[in-house]
């Protein structure tokens, strides 16, 4: 499988005109990042090609048994191998794979802008015609709406390790008084138990809390 952050840098080298972010889904939907990978029309392998040779070695009987399939990241269908310069092992190599899609994919959208003036319309149709080669089969199959969903798929952050973190502690420059009990100090101002306090005191007490200076 290849890391989905050296897959975006080789499609913005080998796929310019292809946004990034629309070759990701496809890929994601058609092979999960896989470049060995063969889908085969009306049947499937017992299990994926492991590596280059396994790859090249099943699509060789495929092709002797007259199987309609496949290959590689961007699942190119053999019928298109010749017009774009593929052979089997070229198929599997990342760069002419993702190149080879971004072709078959831009001629779609250019023949849905005929049909679709609208950009994200004409994509959409292009994306079936990419899986199906016509503007609607894409969308009956759910092909369309699965590529869609794969770019609005976040993809999974790992976070950062972070330590615990303690406030670091004050070391007074020189001792402090203990406060007085403000009830006590204030007993000579108001009348006793009417709740009243005297305003200047009130205000000394204030003008402290809200300081962020210390003398």
């Amino acid at each position: 499988m290849i890391p989905l952050a050296a897959f975006l840098a080789l499609t913005q080298q080998c796929a310019p005109a292809v946004a990034p972010a629309t070759m990701a889904a496809i890929v994601r939907v058609e092979s999960g990042f896989n470049p060995y990978a063969i889908g085969v029309v009306r049947g499937r392998l017992q299990r994926q090609p492991a590596n280059l040779d396994e790859a090249v070695e099943t699509t060789r009987a495929l092709e002797a048994g007259g199987w309609n399939y496949s290959a590689g990241l961007a699942q190119v269908n053999r019928a298109n191998w010749v017009r774009l310069g593929l052979t089997p092992q070229a198929v599997f190599d990342p760069c002419r794979n993702l190149a080879a899609s971004a072709a078959i994919l831009q001629g779609c959208f250019e023949r849905a802008r005929l049909r679709h003036p609208e950009a994200q319309n004409a994509l959409r149709a292009g994306l079936s015609c990419y899986a199906s080669g016509d503007f609607s089969s894409g969308f009956r199959t759910g092909y369309v709406q699965r590529v869609v969903a794969q770019v609005a798929r976040p993809d999974p952050v790992v976070p950062a390790i972070t330590t615990d973190v303690s406030p670091i502690p004050v070391i007074p420059s020189r001792p402090t008084a203990a406060r007085s009990d403000p009830s006590r100090s204030r007993a000579g101002f108001g009348s006793p138990g009417d709740g009243r306090t005297d305003q200047k005191a009130g205000q000394a007490d204030d003008m402290t809390q809200e300081s962020a200076v210390v003398f």
